[in-house]
C-alpha cells in the first residue's frame, strides 16, 4: 500500500487527530521554522483543514448518532448564546469582531458535529492513536530541540518557541499550546500502551510518553500539569489493581539491566548537577520567583504602613483573574441590594465581562438561567466520562473520557467559554460517549442477581 493510499484510508483518523494534537507542530512550522504565516487563519486551517477537505468524500447516507441527551444539551446552550448575541448584549457598541469570532467558533463546532456524525467508531481506533502520538511527538520534539539550540533559553524558563520580545508573554510564547499538545499525547500513549502487544511499538511509545511528560512539565502551564497528572492518576486507578502494580514493580526490578540503567542515570545526574550548578540555581530562581508572584497575588499582605517596605511583585495573569472575580462579586452584591433580580437570573448580557474563568463568565453574562443550562450539560458529560473510565467500550471513547479531564480543569481556571478547542472536544464527548441506559441495565441486572442470591 502506497503512502497516499494509507493516508486516504486513515483520513478520518488524521483529520480528527489534527484538531486536538497539532498545536505544537503548528507553532513549530509557523514560529519555529518560519515557513508559514503567523496568523490565526493559518492556525485554524492547519487544525480544521482536514475535516473540510474530506467532507465531500463522506457517505452522507449514513449518519451516526448516540442516544444520550448530550448533543441536545450542547445545541441548547449554543443556540442560547446566539440568542443572547443578537437580543441581549451587554453594550450596544460591542465590537463586531467579537460577534464574528464567536459566530465562526459556533459554525466550526456545528460543522464538526455534522462531520463526526458521518464517522463510524471503527474509523478511530488504533490508527487514530498512532497518528495522534506521531503528530504530537513531532511538535514536542521540535520544541525541545529548538529550546536546546536557542541561546536565549535558560533552565527554569517556560518552554516555548519564542524567547524574545518586549513583554513577558512574548518572551515565553503561549505555554498552554504546548501543554495541551503534550496532554493529548500522554492520553494517546497510555491508551495505546494498554492494547499494543508488539515490543518495538511499546518501547517507541514509552519514549514518546517520556517526551510528552517532559514538555508538559517544562511548559509550566499549571492547569495543563494538573490535568495531565490527574488524567494519569485516573488511568492508573481504573486500569490497575494493587496486585498488578506490585507484580509490575517486582518484575521490573528483577531485571539486571534495569539496575545498570538506574545506576548510570544516577551517576550521570550527579555529574550533571556538579558541572551545571550555576545554571540549575538560575532555573531554581526563575521557578521560585514565579511561585512567589502567585503567592503574592493570592495571599496579599498589607505593607502600606511600612515606608521602607519593598515593592511586592505579583503574577499579572492571576492578578487579572482576581480583579475580574472581584468585579463579578461586586456586581452580584449590587444586583441583590438594588433588586436587579433580572440580572441575577438572566445575567448582564452577552460578553458582559471577560472573566478568564469560564464557569464564572457563564454566570455573569447569562445569569442563573445560563449557568443552570451549562451545569446540566457539564455534569452530564462528567457522568458519561466517569462511566466510560469504569467500563471502557472503545478506544475513541476512552480517549474522550480521559481527555475530558483537561477541559474539566480549564472550565474552572482560564479561557473563554466560547472557544473552538473547548467546544470541539465537547462535541467529541457528545458523539462518542456510549448510552447510559446500557450501563443502567447492567447495574439493574447486577442488583437483581444480588437480591436473588440473598
Amino acid at each position: 500500500m502506497s503512502l497516499v493510499d494509507k493516508i486516504w484510508k486513515n483520513r478520518d483518523a488524521i483529520a480528527v487527530s489534527m484538531v486536538f494534537c497539532s498545536g505544537p507542530l503548528n507553532y513549530a512550522i509557523r514560529d519555529g521554522i518560519g515557513v508559514a504565516p503567523n496568523s490565526s487563519i493559518f492556525s485554524l486551517l492547519f487544525m480544521f483543514g482536514g475535516i473540510f477537505l474530506f467532507m465531500p468524500f463522506r457517505d452522507l447516507n449514513k449518519l451516526y448518532r448516540n442516544d444520550t441527551p448530550l448533543t441536545f444539551l450542547a445545541l441548547v446552550y449554543l443556540f442560547m448564546t446566539i440568542a443572547y448575541m443578537f437580543i441581549y448584549t451587554a453594550e450596544y457598541y460591542l465590537p463586531m469582531a467579537i460577534k464574528i469570532y464567536d459566530s465562526v467558533v459556533i459554525f466550526i463546532v456545528l460543522y464538526f458535529l455534522f462531520y463526526l456524525s458521518t464517522v463510524p467508531e471503527s474509523a478511530l481506533r488504533f490508527n487514530f492513536l498512532r497518528y495522534s502520538i506521531l503528530i504530537g511527538f513531532l511538535g514536542c520534539t521540535f520544541l525541545l530541540v529548538y529550546a536546546a539550540m536557542n541561546p536565549n533559553f535558560v533552565v527554569g524558563q517556560r518552554l516555548a518557541i519564542s524567547f524574545q520580545g518586549e513583554s513577558e508573554m512574548d518572551s515565553m510564547g503561549n505555554p498552554h499550546i504546548y501543554g495541551r499538545g503534550a496532554f493529548f499525547g500522554i492520553i494517546s500513549s497510555l491508551i495505546y500502551i494498554k492494547y499494543e502487544t508488539k515490543k518495538l511499538y511499546l518501547w517507541l511509545t514509552y519514549f514518546a510518553l517520556i517526551i510528552f511528560i517532559a514538555v508538559l512539565i517544562l511548559s509550566q502551564a499549571m492547569s495543563s500539569i494538573l490535568s495531565g497528572f490527574g488524567a494519569i492518576a485516573l488511568f492508573l486507578w481504573h486500569n490497575n489493581t494493587v496486585y498488578t502494580v506490585a507484580r509490575g514493580i517486582r518484575k521490573l526490578f528483577t531485571k539486571w539491566y534495569v539496575w545498570v540503567i538506574a545506576i548510570l542515570i544516577f551517576a550521570k545526574g550527579i555529574d550533571f548537577i556538579n558541572k551545571n550548578q550555576a545554571i540549575i540555581e538560575l532555573g531554581y530562581g526563575v521557578i521560585e520567583r514565579r511561585l512567589e508572584k502567585l503567592a503574592n497575588t493570592l495571599l496579599p499582605t498589607d505593607n502600606s504602613d511600612d515606608l521602607f517596605g519593598e515593592e511586592v511583585v505579583t503574577d499579572q495573569s492571576a492578578e487579572g483573574r482576581v480583579e475580574t472575580l472581584g468585579i463579578v462579586k461586586e456586581a452580584l452584591i449590587e444586583n441583590f441590594e438594588n433588586g436587579y433580580y433580572h440580572k441575577m437570573f438572566f445575567g448582564h448580557g452577552y460578553y458582559a465581562l471577560y472573566v478568564d474563568v469560564p464557569m464564572v463568565e457563564v454566570y455573569h453574562s447569562y445569569g442563573l438561567f445560563g449557568l443552570l443550562l451549562f451545569l446540566i450539560f457539564f455534569i452530564s458529560m462528567i457522568k458519561y466520562c466517569w462511566m466510560e473510565m469504569r467500563r471502557p467500550t472503545s478506544i475513541i471513547s476512552q480517549f474522550v473520557a480521559y481527555g475530558f479531564v483537561y477541559f474539566f480543569i480549564f472550565t474552572f481556571t482560564n479561557g473563554l467559554i466560547i472557544d473552538y478547542n473547548r467546544w470541539t472536544f465537547f462535541i467529541m464527548v457528545c458523539r462518542f460517549m456510549p448510552t447510559a441506559q446500557k450501563h443502567l441495565i447492567k447495574l439493574k441486572e447486577k442488583k437483581l442477581e444480588l437480591q436473588q442470591t440473598k
